[in-house]
């Protein structure tokens, strides 16, 4: 059983009571893990088998990068690969567009990390490398990796379109690869893609904020995200 986890951002236990009564789970993480320590994915993981791809809250602290590329887990990203999951192929593509990098449908500014470190300036230059916030940036030579491989299903953080704030370059990657399935998280709101029936070839799944959904799309559980309900009445208090 293949099942895809929306953002979780650092809270987990909604999905122990289905990954414990459940055999043979292989959970898919869709991005923004927002992990302090490792620890969350190691106690998970006695329940089940974690793939994922990193969000773009993945970079903004340097926990939540370490938790990651830090630890022996940054082997479960799928991004800018293929993995065989239970028989079926995932592709990857974690991260968000940044102007400063690429806005689709804009020209891209740099080709790759290599690029932009050229015209950096050196202050910004985080251990050898791009900034940490761009740890999580999409550049076209993460979409030109993908191209070339087959994959029956392609998960991503960004949206594609028909999405309000998609990009219609993910829909062409998923065209390109052969996926069948487009699973998504970023947007917190669980997107319902079928009354648009924009894209027959390819089946498109919005798994919202702390949401789990069946390899069909079938909603396990559906999540709110009240983070800014809960601060407004903290301020009220």
């Amino acid at each position: 059983m293949i099942l895809f986890a929306g953002d979780p951002h650092g809270s987990y236990e909604h999905l122990y009571p289905i990954v414990e009564a459940e055999k043979n789970v292989a959970l898919v993480i869709l991005g923004d893990l927002q992990l302090t320590t490792p620890q969350e994915l190691d106690k998970l993981a006695q329940h089940c088998d974690i793939w994922f791809i990193h969000g773009n809250h993945d970079s903004k602290t340097v926990a939540a990068f370490d938790s990651i590329w830090g630890s022996e887990w940054k082997s479960r990203n799928i991004h800018g690969r293929v993995v065989d999951v239970q028989g079926v192929r995932i592709a990857g593509l974690g991260g968000v567009f940044r102007g400063h990098i690429w806005m689709p449908p804009n020209r891209p500014m740099f080709f790759d990390p290599i690029h932009y470190c050229q015209y950096c300036p050196q202050e910004k230059i985080w251990r050898g490398g791009l900034p940490l916030r761009h740890r999580s940036s999409i550049f076209p030579s993460d979409v030109e990796t993908l191209e070339s491989q087959k994959a029956d299903i392609l998960i991503t953080h960004e949206a594609p379109r028909p999405h309000p704030q998609g990009f219609a370059v993910i829909n062409q990657l998923a065209r390109k690869m052969g996926a069948r399935k487009i699973f998504h998280g970023h947007h917190h709101d669980n997107f319902d893609y079928r009354p648009i029936n924009y894209n027959k070839h390819c089946e498109i799944f919005n798994i919202g904020f702390r949401s789990l959904a069946d390899i069909h799309g079938n909603y396990l559980i559906v999540g709110v995200d009240d983070r800014d309900l809960a601060k407004n009445k903290t301020k009220t208090a």
